[in-house]
């Protein structure tokens, strides 16, 4: 235990005053955990005064047990802040007894201590040697935390700036990876716009290629019975032929369209392949979205307004002017679907490229 300073009344004196004392507790060795000692040691300059308090000692009006008498006596004298308001402290030096009196609205005495005068220069030297023990323990407690206190701080600032540091790499990083991002993306928009213009060319070529084919009618009689009925085969199996080989033209036109197209784009003039906007930021990255959805659906529009414009046809009074007509508006039907499909085909290839970028 460490010495300590108490406030105590002076009993002796006619008018209430008031005393500083020091103490200094200390536990001695029991032979059984039920008797529990402790050496007081009470400084009154210059006298000193000791006294020993054990369990057995307790008063039989305490409902509080041996060990638990001790230890409030302890912590009165020794931890003045825990127990300031429970107790007060009398001293009388005639009588060399410390009373401990319960602060409550009739004072009650708690218990009486009876302290020994040591004169002797032993007693002095003891107590003065576990003061400065005690000091030097304090002292090296002190220090510790110190140090403690110091290794902290520096591994806080440590902390910080290597937090620092990894934001600063954390944000580089996504600079560099949105600047990656948006040279992708324009290169995607180049494509696309080169497809586009790739798809108009072969929508005008395909169209003038329909503008001069233009279908011999040649004047039939009408046939009746059987040879109607075996000419509608015949026309029948024709037209399946035809569209086959519709087919396999339309393939190899359409690689030969790539081709001019591509070619066509490689000379287009500078003006031209500069009109897709590049994109920088994040803001320029939706509004090219919203573009690209407001196209898509323009597209869309003119493509269900163009399919409903075919199938508003007039139809013919005889059955020799409808089979006439049949190869004709056949051939329209496949031409415009074939081209539809060519421009819905070019758009989701566009959609499937930009939502891969995107993931």
């Amino acid at each position: 235990m460490s010495l300590a300073e108490i406030i105590v009344v002076d009993a002796d004196a006619s008018s209430r005053s008031s005393l500083s004392l020091f103490a200094l507790c200390n536990r001695i060795a029991a032979s059984s955990a039920s008797n529990t000692s402790i050496c007081i040691n009470l400084i009154d300059p210059p006298t000193l005064y000791e006294a020993t308090v054990s369990s057995c000692e307790k008063p039989r009006a305490l409902d509080c047990s041996g060990v638990e008498y001790v230890e409030i006596i302890e912590a009165a004298l020794c931890f003045m802040t825990h127990d300031t308001s429970r107790f007060e402290l009398k001293w009388s030096r005639k009588h060399s007894a410390l009373t401990l009196m319960e602060r409550a609205e009739f004072a009650m005495k708690f218990c009486t201590i009876q302290f020994q005068v040591r004169d002797g220069s032993d007693k002095w030297c003891a107590l003065l040697h576990q003061v400065a023990v005690q000091q030097e323990k304090n002292t090296k407690v002190i220090n510790d935390k110190s140090n403690r206190i110091i290794d902290l701080e520096k591994l806080l600032g440590d902390k910080e700036a290597l937090v620092e540091t990894a934001l600063i790499a954390k944000q580089s990083t996504e600079d560099r990876l949105i600047q990656g991002f948006c040279a992708v993306l324009n290169a995607k928009k180049d494509e696309i716009r080169r497809l586009q213009h790739e798809v108009e060319q072969a929508q005008r070529y395909d169209v003038a290629t329909v503008s001069k084919k233009k279908p011999v009618i040649k004047n039939r009689r009408k046939a009746s019975g059987a040879k109607l009925k075996r000419k509608k085969e015949e026309t029948e199996s024709d037209e399946k032929s035809d569209e086959h080989t519709d087919l396999d033209d339309e393939g190899d036109n359409r690689m030969r369209m790539k081709r001019d197209a591509v070619s066509a784009y490689s000379q287009l003039p500078s003006h031209l392949k500069s009109e897709s906007m590049h994109i920088s930021s994040a803001d320029d990255l939706l509004s090219s979205m919203d573009d690209l959805i407001k196209h898509e659906e323009k597209v869309d529009e003119e493509t269900q307004r163009g399919d409903t414009n075919m199938m508003k046809f007039e139809p013919v009074t005889t059955v020799s002017n409808q089979e006439k007509a049949k190869p004709t508006k056949k051939i329209q039907a496949g031409e415009e679907a074939n081209q539809s499909a060519r421009v819905e085909e070019a758009m989701d290839s566009e959609e499937e490229e930009i939502l891969d970028m995107l993931s």
